[in-house]
């Protein structure tokens, strides 16, 4: 064997290609692979075993490397249908040691009953009998001494004492989520337990189903006495956190609830932000902390549960065209509760221009509660504005007294504009189609569109399937499907449903 193969740097990095190179889901062939090279060569072993069980190591791989006597797998009878290891007999200190030898390797721990309640698919659960055991055999070290990463869901005290055990310095991501129903008497103080345990941290994630103001105002502590912070998904944050983040060179993603009336004394620089996720009660208060910003945003998202109306969205976008970098944003989310139908608003072209600066969007999706409404001139102003558009959602989920009058000229005009479209929510006046015989051939052409997969028409009218089927599937020959959101259980909305569901299906076999 060549020299060169017995130094660790070379072997280690030869070996992760293999891992990089198996492009497959599971990756078997990857895990195959490294497991012979530690079993066929002793110059190989510790290397291919540490490649091995920091991509593909859990807790319940390591408890099943020890004698089959200790543990079994028994069904578990809740939806998930895993696996479930529970414990045969008393853990030894040999049994514990062969769990050491393989625990130090491994580096990320995610615990099954979590992964499948997010819809992972997992085979094998551990059993929290099991798990105590363990963590109780060397209380002097941690149960995972190298680990890296962490989920853990928090239901009671119990699931405190383990974490407790599982949490070292070395831990650069944590992700718990609290779905205590309870109060847990010593959560507040293991929040804020966190930065001396984990001085590391880069990712922080708290999700919780009602944060109290207690485990709140833990949870802001906790975030000033961390330093190295690049992700942040959690609950409410005060003014006085927002300030210490706002001044992390390594904060790359923040995602949070922002504080009514929260009292922001300085401008928030946030000069390495990237992504930026704030859920308002009021967009008033979105607007003042927007403005307060001067960053180079790639992603950001604004959700408000405020019923607000066309002058307070317009001044939104407004401090977002002069608070935001034009040339970084490419992903653009604004969703806000729509208003009560006895006091509609709409939006115009007008009140869109300021967005119309941010050239370089890719994926734009506005469900702003009111009505936007656009023509064929604005419909082109947008695909130029936005010449690299992939997605485009306006207005998914809300039937307006303002409908859209946008053509099928303007949807062909924007279809040209953006090449590189692939999904398109829009509502389209068809009565253009509908009044023609077959005339609308002359105009079409051969402008047909190369990419668009997904097109939905909203609460767009129709009166002729056939003909508008037609139409759709000669322009947009690669797409998959047409949705609409007619619907067919109400009685106002039923007529339109169906009709639109005659076409989908018309369009569906012209396809073919």
């Amino acid at each position: 064997m060549a020299h060169c193969l017995f130094i660790s740097e070379i072997q280690l990095s030869v070996f992760y290609w293999i891992f990089v190179l198996d492009t497959s889901h599971e990756k078997h062939t990857a895990q195959a692979t490294l497991a012979a090279l530690a079993r066929t060569c002793n110059a190989f072993h510790d290397i291919a075993l540490d490649v091995l069980w920091q991509q593909f190591g859990t807790i319940a791989r390591a408890i099943q490397c020890m004698p089959h006597d200790l543990w079994g797998g028994d069904m578990n009878k809740s939806q998930s249908g895993c696996i479930c290891l529970k414990l045969h007999r008393h853990l030894t200190k040999d049994d514990w040691n062969i769990f050491r030898r393989y625990a130090l390797r491994i580096r990320h721990l995610s615990l099954a009953t979590q992964d499948v309640r997010r819809g992972k698919t997992l085979m094998v659960d551990i059993d929290d009998e099991l798990l105590a055991c363990l963590a109780s055999m060397d209380p002097t070290q941690p149960l995972l001494p190298n680990l890296t990463s962490l989920e853990w869901i928090i239901y009671d005290e119990r699931d405190l004492r383990l974490i407790r055990r599982i949490m070292t310095k070395s831990l650069t991501s944590l992700i718990l989520e609290v779905w205590a129903i309870s109060p847990v008497p010593d959560l507040q103080q293991f929040i804020s337990s966190v930065a001396p345990t984990c001085p590391s941290l880069r990712k922080l994630v708290v999700h919780s189903v009602a944060l109290s103001s207690h485990l709140r105002y833990s949870v802001s502590q906790t975030l000033c006495h961390l330093h190295h912070l690049t992700t942040i998904h959690c609950g409410v944050l005060d003014g006085e956190v927002m300030d210490h983040l706002s001044r992390l060179p390594s904060l790359l993603e923040l995602k949070f609830a922002l504080q009514p009336n929260s009292g922001f004394q300085n401008e928030l620089l946030f000069e390495q932000l990237q992504v930026l996720d704030v859920h308002a009660q009021d967009i008033t208060s979105a607007v003042d902390f927007v403005s307060r910003m001067r960053n180079k945003l790639i992603n950001l998202s604004i959700f408000s549960d405020d019923h607000t109306g066309a002058s307070a969205l317009a001044q939104l976008f407004r401090r977002l065209s002069t608070s935001v970098s034009h040339c970084s944003l490419r992903h653009l989310q604004i969703m806000v509760a729509e208003r009560p139908h006895d006091s509609p608003s709409v939006l115009n072209l007008d009140d869109l221009h300021p967005l119309l600066s941010f050239n370089r969007l890719t994926h734009v999706h506005l469900d702003v509660g009111c009505g936007i409404s656009l023509d064929d001139v604005a419909a082109l102003e947008l695909a130029q504005a936005w010449p690299n558009i992939i997605q485009l959602m306006l207005n998914k989920f809300l039937e307006t007294p303002f409908p859209s009058s946008i053509s099928p000229i303007g949807l062909m005009c924007f279809l040209k504009h953006c090449p590189n479209l692939m999904e398109l929510t829009l509502e389209i006046d068809f009565s253009f189609v509908e009044e023609q015989d077959d005339q609308w051939h002359y105009w079409v052409g051969d402008a047909t569109h190369r990419y668009l997969s997904v097109f939905d028409v909203t609460y767009s009218k129709i009166h002729d399937a056939a003909k508008v089927a037609a139409f759709l599937s000669c322009v947009l020959p690669r797409t998959a499907q047409v949705l609409y959101s007619w619907i067919h259980a109400l009685d106002d909305q039923r007529e339109y449903a169906e009709r639109w569901n005659e076409a989908s299906r018309l369009f569906r076999r012209m396809k073919k």
